[in-house]
């Protein structure tokens, strides 16, 4: 998963793409975080964790459009879509 990250940022980059971009280095940083935590605990991250990282990263991004909608912040809103 991580390799498809990384490949899929590269792709990015060279595209243009800014919004896809800001989001997977977003996620690097995330993975980069939770790596680091792992190993203080003398562990590895498995997929299953990667994907758990994501799934929590979904819900805050999804939590924060809830917020920016009902305090009517529509540009927020659709920059955090």
């Amino acid at each position: 998963m991580r390799d498809k990250i990384t490949q899929d940022l590269k792709v990015a980059m060279k595209a243009g793409e800014r919004a896809k971009v800001d989001a997977l280095r977003l996620i690097n940083a995330a993975l980069k975080d939770k790596d680091i935590e792992a190993r203080g605990a003398g562990k590895t991250l498995s997929e299953e964790d990667i994907l758990a990282l994501l799934q929590k990263m979904i819900k805050s991004r999804q939590e924060s459009v809830d917020i920016y909608e009902k305090a009517q912040r529509q540009e927020l809103a659709d920059k955090e879509k």
